[in-house]
């Protein structure tokens, strides 16, 4: 019977007997022996090591009580010795080949009958048993680790697959519990998914698949970026054609498959374990794992990191230079010694968190001009031919082409260009195309700077011109207003994708722009009839300019008995361009008449573009008038001294002549007001207060008809009561 021990090997609790334990301390020692002249040899050992607490901990999980000394052998022969590859070296004369030396290994191991089982490569044949549950490798009944182990992949994959269709696959994992045999079943894998830690952008999950599927690994890159991609032309189509509905195409990839590509990146960046010792990025290429492959695969580790340490170096020597350049001559120029002392370090930090501010906000930027750009881009069809009704003469023009290819179109190349640059792993010492892509597209921003500067000067004035229409007074003392007319010599409004909901165009022929911007402003009379005049209004760099466009407005206005008929909208020319013309449609409504405005009054789309220095260049949406009232359409108003009211609003109490104030508290009622009062009748309980003086309203033996008073009238009776005799 022999002893067992308990010892802690590379952070696990292994029990092993006392003889084992004496096997493997040899075999450690023998490896330090030989890798003691070797670069990086403490990590090489460490992963070796590494790797055979994994072997043990396995043999652990499937039942062993202890580690014996079969096992260490085995581990040791699977391994393999420093003997054989010190025979395999004299043979080789001493090369330092890694892959000769395994190959000779392999050989003599499997010649000598004590080398680990075949080594199946990935894709080869093996023999396959019958379908079971894995009892030494599950987490609930162990039916993903069989699967996986019967068609020979990594359980993750299998377990993924089973998370990501849970819905479809949950009652098929249930059958197969309750079916399928249990059993210890000896791993045949020889490749396993990791996360790549040598080759990634955000977590490795795309290398891992890449060295897994033996592919490249911008395949995997691709795949997930494509939703990115096509959601940003989806959102552009969706932005710029609102009235359209995008059944295919960009909505599909970007909505379906783009989500669920998404939830499948998270599950694999959780799930998938990181590749972090040598054995782990062996197992991940599906490489043997020995002697010689560990010592590669840390030497190739330590090679790349000595290659970016010394890229990093460069990088952060030359920003400290700088920093500390400038960090002396402020010291000496304004600062003290403490400041000297701690000024470098800071500046250091401050310019770093400035250097990921500003990409960040240029990434951003250059999304938000790319998805621009492909709105304009798709929607140039409908939008190419109104710029000649905005834009005048050549130098507009040429800014205009200026703007849209370089100060929209660089960004979005030059992202494109990123996105295929990182998807490929190309990487460039050379930063030729950064300049290059930079100089461009501050010739675009100047050139949008002038262009807008230029179009701007054309909106700085305003001038309207004033005419009066006239009308004939209506008999039932109402006017009723509506928008008629279709101009069907124009684009109807469902051809020209949506711009007769939000936007002042309804629409466009060869020559002529039809406008909408017009607005009914209704006001009180100063007289007892109704009046209607219109302000033609427009803009343009001078005020003569803009006069002269306010008259070429035309805008007729048709009065059918009570009925006042307006256009649906105005058209302006090529040559006049568009320089936000309004009409302004002012009804004046004398007090106790009324008015009512048709629903098809609220297709007009109102606004006022202001160039101003102190406002800047904006544009106000429905502005309102101080001497104008608020009105909804189908809403019949009549007019009042207070001013426009609905006319449902009113009672017989409002209807008459005079102000009134009605007041009910638990002291009784109380009315006051100016009007016409009328005391033919006596009411004891009234009592009529003037100049503050109460009188009652019976006491009065004359008749006050046609006397303005100002009285206040108080009762315990019902206020509909003293209402009715109040205004009799």
């Amino acid at each position: 019977m022999k002893k067992v021990i308990n010892i802690n090997f590379q952070g696990r609790v292994i029990p092993i007997e006392e003889t084992a334990y004496d096997l493997l301390k040899q075999y450690t020692e023998s490896l330090r022996r030989y890798f003691a002249q070797e670069e990086g040899r403490d990590e090489i050992i460490n992963d070796i090591e590494g790797r055979i607490a994994e072997l043990f901990s396995d043999r652990l999980k499937k039942g062993a009580t202890c580690i014996t000394d079969e096992d260490v052998n085995r581990v040791i022969a699977n391994m393999g010795r420093p003997e054989d590859f010190e025979a395999a070296d004299a043979e080789l004369g001493g090369t330092s080949n890694g892959s000769a030396r395994s190959e000779s290994q392999s050989s003599s191991q499997q010649q000598s009958g004590t080398g680990p089982a075949p080594f199946v490569p990935s894709g080869g044949s093996y023999r396959r048993g019958r379908l079971s549950r894995n009892a030494d490798d599950k987490i609930l009944g162990g039916v993903c680790s069989g699967l996986a182990n019967y068609l020979g992949i990594d359980p993750v994959i299998m377990r993924i697959i089973f998370v990501l269709l849970s819905g479809f696959l949950f009652w098929v994992y249930i059958l197969l519990w309750i079916i399928v045999p249990s059993e210890s079943l000896a791993s045949n894998i020889t490749k396993r998914l990791y996360r790549n830690p040598d080759d990634k952008v955000i977590a490795g999950v795309c290398g891992g698949l890449a060295s897994y599927f033996n592919i490249q690994t911008w395949i995997p890159r691709l795949i997930f970026a494509l939703p990115l991609i096509m959601g940003i032309v989806g959102g552009s189509f969706n932005a710029f054609f609102w009235d359209m509905d995008w059944n295919f195409g960009p909505r599909f990839i970007s909505s379906g498959l783009g989500s669920t590509l998404f939830v499948v990146y998270l599950v694999l960046w959780i799930a998938v374990p990181y590749a972090n010792t040598a054995a782990e990025k062996l197992e991940m290429k599906g490489e043997r794992i020995d002697l010689n492959s560990i010592r590669d695969t840390v030497k190739g580790d330590l090679e790349n990191f000595k290659s970016k340490a010394q890229s990093w170096g460069a990088e952060v020597k030359e920003t400290a230079q700088q920093f500390s350049s400038r960090g002396r001559h402020f010291a000496q120029s304004e600062a003290g010694p403490a400041v000297r002392r701690a000024g470098s370090g800071f500046g250091h930090v401050i310019g770093i968190l400035f250097k990921a501010f500003f990409l960040f906000i240029a990434a951003v930027i250059a999304l938000a001009l790319f998805g621009v750009l492909l709105g304009v881009l798709f929607g140039g069809m409908a939008v190419f031919p109104v710029k000649d009704f905005f834009l005048e003469g050549f130098w507009q023009n040429t800014l205009a082409w200026l703007s849209l290819v370089l100060f929209l179109g660089v960004p979005a190349i030059a992202l494109i260009t990123w996105l295929i640059r990182r998807i490929m792993g190309v990487k460039s010492q050379n930063n030729y195309l950064g300049y290059t892509f930079g100089s461009l597209w501050i010739i675009g921003l100047f050139s949008f700077i002038f262009l807008a500067g230029m179009f701007a000067r054309n909106f700085k004035n305003r001038a309207g011109v004033e005419d009066q229409i006239n009308i004939v007074q209506p008999a039932n003392n109402k006017l009723f207003f509506e928008s008629v007319g279709s101009n069907i010599h124009y684009y109807s409004d469902g051809d020209f994708f949506g711009w007769d909901e939000d936007v002042p165009f309804y629409g466009m022929n060869h020559d002529s722009l039809m406008l909408k911007t017009v607005r009914v402003n209704v006001v009180k009379s100063k007289d007892s009839l109704f009046h209607v005049y219109t302000v033609r209004f427009s803009r343009s760099n001078t005020n003569n300019k803009a006069r002269e466009l306010a008259q070429k407005i035309t805008f007729p206005i048709v009065q059918r008995d009570s009925v006042i008929q307006m256009e649906k909208g105005f058209a302006i020319t090529r040559t006049d361009k568009f320089r936000n013309q309004q009409v302004l449609v002012v009804v004046e409504v004398p007090i106790g008449k009324k008015i009512e405005i048709d629903r098809s009054v609220d297709d007009y789309e109102w606004f006022t573009i202001n160039t101003n220095r102190r406002r800047g260049f904006n544009v106000t949406w429905d502005s309102d008038w101080e001497d104008s009232y608020s009105w909804d359409s189908n809403v019949e108003y009549v007019m009042t001294r207070e001013g426009l009211k609905r006319a449902s609003d009113f009672d017989a109490a409002e209807l008459k002549e005079g102000r009134f104030k009605f007041k009910i508290d638990e002291n009784g009622v109380e009315i006051e007001g100016e009007g016409k009062l009328k005391d033919k009748e006596k009411i004891d309980s009234v009592i009529i207060k003037k100049d503050k003086t109460p009188v009652k309203s019976g006491s009065d033996d004359g008749d006050n008809d046609g006397e303005t008073k100002s009285a206040t009238i108080s009762s315990d009776y019902s206020p509909l009561m003293v209402l009715g005799s109040f205004l009799k």
